[in-house]
Order: structure tokens, then sequence, then C-alpha cells
């Protein structure tokens, strides 16, 4: 579609037109499906943030206005919603982290304490600065490059290195009593 086929279109959602709805949800829903799933790498949880989308444009749009092409709002909608899945949801579905060792030693305690350590990491990770946390979750449970973060925030890839390294120095220096007592 052009961008003067985007904004006909949204103009008439705007007039309440539902079948002009349905031809924009037709032809963005497996683009935005897929980009979504590439960034949050679960088909499902993309599949939902895609309709969330679409969810909220139908609902806002009398408030909504289009600066640009309705993809590109789209594009940007989803790319956020992944970004506020990854932040805050994930997290709480993943009780630990892949951070060096931690899962291989949690394993190996009794429940009562690899629950705890758990517990600690998690509060040491809530503790991190706001950036570094976010891009501690952003590469950690969501999987994504340095690049990729770097794409997705907006700021440099040598940002995120850095953000990252201060990160690990951080968890690293929370949990240092934690790791000795476990021969870490």
């Amino acid at each position: 579609m052009t961008k003067q086929d985007d904004a006909t279109l949204f103009d008439q959602i705007k007039n309440d037109d539902y079948q002009s709805f349905e031809v924009v949800f037709r032809s963005y829903y497996a683009e935005l499906t897929r980009f979504a799933t590439s960034i949050v790498r679960n088909q499902t949880i993309g599949e939902e943030i895609a309709q969330e989308a679409f969810i909220y444009i139908w609902e806002k749009r009398h408030k909504i206005a289009l600066k640009g092409s309705l993809k590109a709002y789209l594009m940007s909608s989803v790319k956020n919603k992944c970004i506020n899945y990854i932040r805050l949801e994930l997290p709480k579905q993943q009780a630990t982290t892949d951070l060096e060792g931690v899962s291989a030693m949690t394993t190996e305690m009794p429940e009562d304490e690899s629950g705890a350590l758990k517990r600690k990491i998690q509060l040491a990770i809530d503790q991190l600065p706001k950036k570094c946390k976010s891009i501690f979750v952003l590469s950690r449970y969501g999987g994504l490059t340095y690049a990729e973060i770097a794409e997705e925030l907006e700021i440099s890839t040598k940002t995120v290195e850095n953000q990252m390294t201060i990160a690990l120095r951080k968890l690293k220096e929370s949990l240092n009593e934690e790791l000795k007592n476990h021969g870490l």
C-alpha cells in the first residue's frame, strides 16, 4: 500500500469504517507478527503483540494523529510493545537468569536454597539503574544482540556494551557474597 492509501484508509477508520480497518489488518498483520516474533523470539507472543497494536489503533482511532505512514506507525507501535514486553513481562515469567554459571549452580542446590538465590538475583537485577536494567533484560531475557538492542533503543552499540559492563559489574558486586557462599 502507498502512503496515500494508508492515509485514506486511516481517515475512513477514524470515521468508524470497520471494513477499512479489516483491509489494514489483512495487509499488515502477518508482517507485524513476523517483526514482533523476531524481537520477542516467541510466535504466540508475537501474534498477541501484533493484535494489541491493531486493538489500540481501533480503540484510539479518534485520538491518533498520523504524521507519517500508517505502516510506520504500526511498526513503531509493535516495536514499543515488544520492548515493554521484554522489560516488564519477560522477567516475571523467567524467575532465573543465565548469568554465568548461576543456572547450573541453582540446579545443584536444594530447592529452598535455589529459590532464595533466584529471588536475590531478581532483586539485584531490579536494583540496577533503569537504563542498565533495560539493556540487561533485552540481552539476557530477550536474547537480543548488542546491535539489535542499540537499534531498538536508538543508542550506539558502544553504549550498550558499556551499560552491559556496568550491569554485570553491579550484579557481581550485589551477588558476590552469595556466589562465594556457593563456591563460585
